[in-house]
């Protein structure tokens, strides 16, 4: 009877023991919370969805309930908005240090006011840029930037790579910074980030979806790929691991979790950033402020139109336009060109502006970069070049279509790219080849931007320096007039 009573007491402390045992611990998870090109402090779509108010809402209470976590900025910041062209991105910069990101990494339109106003926006922020391929001159890091960084949430050593689109080269204004290889500079942090400890690996990128993939293709280090450039919610898997992107204009934050048991196993899901969201009371006061002092400064009536006003992609980036021709008419008259060639994609909004009054505010939201009038001289077989180059990609309503003033041309966009411009007429006579035309362009352009590189071989007569702000002399024609009637004249000829 001893025997089994002393079996059952020490059977009994046994099982006591057993179940005083911590369970075995859960593979661990870590949240990234993440967003990408966003251009302004405010809400957007009419107000109903966005806003930094509302993103600050949603961030705090995922990071309540999802530890340990990231939150993580996919690039495109700076510019184009109304907003940015009175404070040049330093809005969002105090937007995103109140957000508290962990880290950012840039997108092509951070150069869009140059190198010397970017490294302004990274010396005010209070959280790290991290960009790994992009270099000011002697190949050094850009002012002020981490080529990889490692963190540490929840004690796990994250490594992150960032990198930036090539292409920024030609997209936006970055002046003598360059660009790497993605995918060598990739490959040479990874192995950093190795060594280092990192246990994970997050590529933040602003890269095509197609680069993305070929990130994770090239690059089999990296677990993850946190990417924005599209503006569109995507998602992509290659090799069982991940490429998320969360839209555009904090619609949405990205809520990414990604297991570290070694399988590498993400789940990605989006998170309505809209009018249901209540907004947070210090990020409110903050958007507040900056809209009060925005206001002031914009909703100032300068003339009216009688007609409405098209500035949709569709027409601006395939067609004429009576906006782009309106605009390219100031341009020539601005620097007193021959003719006048102006990127469509420049012409921003994608509405149509209805007949009535029109304010600063207007003329900034279609002219949202700062881009300068210049002047060149070149040869007509450099305008016809030119053309050819803007016609090229019509079939993609590509930002290169050229609006224009002082010429009218016919071009068909069946033919092969390179020989789509049938006709080019200067005034009333054909364009001569031999001929030197002076051209009034942007600053943009003329730098090789949307592949206009030809502009650059001519003879500048008006340099950046020296030109007018696009929309300050669109403003000033407005002012002058008072009333503006532009339409659409036979510019510009479609056949097929």
């Amino acid at each position: 009877m001893t025997s089994k009573r002393t079996r059952s007491v020490l059977f009994g402390l046994a099982l006591a023991v057993v179940l005083a045992l911590p369970a075995p611990s859960q593979p661990p998870v870590l949240t990234i919370l993440h967003f990408n090109d966003v251009y302004q402090l405010t809400a957007v779509d009419g107000g109903r969805r966005g806003g930094f108010d509302r993103l600050a809402t949603v961030v705090k209470r995922h990071r309540a309930q999802e530890r340990p976590s990231l939150l993580l900025f996919a690039g495109d910041l700076i510019s184009p908005s109304v907003e940015s062209s009175i404070f040049k991105g330093a809005q969002l910069i105090d937007g995103m240090n109140h957000l508290g990101v962990d880290a950012a990494t840039f997108g092509n339109h951070e150069f869009d006011y140059g190198p010397e106003e970017l490294a302004k926006r990274v010396r005010e922020s209070r959280f790290p840029w991290v960009v790994s391929n992009v270099f000011a001159p002697g190949l050094r890091p850009f002012p002020g930037v981490k080529p990889w960084l490692v963190l540490s949430p929840g004690g796990v050593p994250v490594g992150i790579v960032g990198l930036l689109t090539e292409d920024t080269a030609v997209l936006s204004s970055p002046g003598n910074t360059t660009f790497g290889n993605v995918f060598t500079v990739a490959r040479e942090v990874v192995r950093i980030l190795r060594a280092r400890g990192a246990r994970a690996i997050v590529a933040l990128t602003h890269l095509s979806m197609a680069q993305d993939q070929q990130v994770l293709r090239e690059v089999p280090e990296v677990d993850l790929v946190i990417g924005g450039h599209e503006h569109d919610p995507l998602v992509a898997t290659v090799g069982g691991r991940l490429v998320a992107k969360a839209g555009s204009d904090a619609k949405w934050l990205g809520v990414t979790r990604l297991s570290l048991d070694g399988s590498r196993r993400a789940q990605h899901q989006l998170v309505d950033v809209d009018e249901r969201v209540p907004p947070d009371p210090e990020m409110a006061k903050l958007v507040q402020q900056y809209s009060q002092r925005l206001s002031k400064e914009l909703e100032v009536p300068i003339g009216e139109t009688t007609v409405p006003l098209d500035a949709r992609n569709v027409t601006v980036r395939q067609q004429e336009s009576n906006l782009g021709n309106f605009i390219a008419d100031v341009m020539r008259a601005a620097v007193g060109a021959d003719v006048a060639i102006t990127n469509g994609g420049g012409i921003r909004t994608n509405a149509l502006f209805p007949a009535g009054r029109i304010t600063r505010k207007d003329v900034l939201a279609w002219l949202p970069f700062g881009n300068v009038v210049v002047k060149v001289a070149v040869t007509g077989a450099v305008i016809r070049q030119a053309l050819e180059n803007g016609v090229s990609q019509w079939e993609q309503v590509a930002g290169r279509f050229p609006q224009v003033s002082g010429l009218r041309y016919t071009f068909n966009p069946s033919r092969p790219a390179g020989s789509r411009i049938l006709e080019v007429r200067v005034g009333d006579r054909p364009l001569d080849d031999a001929a030197t035309y002076t051209v009034a362009t942007n600053d943009f352009m003329l730098r090789g931007g949307d592949g206009y590189a030809m502009l650059a071989t001519g003879q500048v007569l008006v340099s950046p320096v020296d030109g007018p702000a696009m929309a300050n002399a669109v403003m000033e024609a407005i002012q002058k007039l008072r009333t503006i009637s532009p339409r659409v004249e036979g510019r510009i000829t479609l056949v097929r």
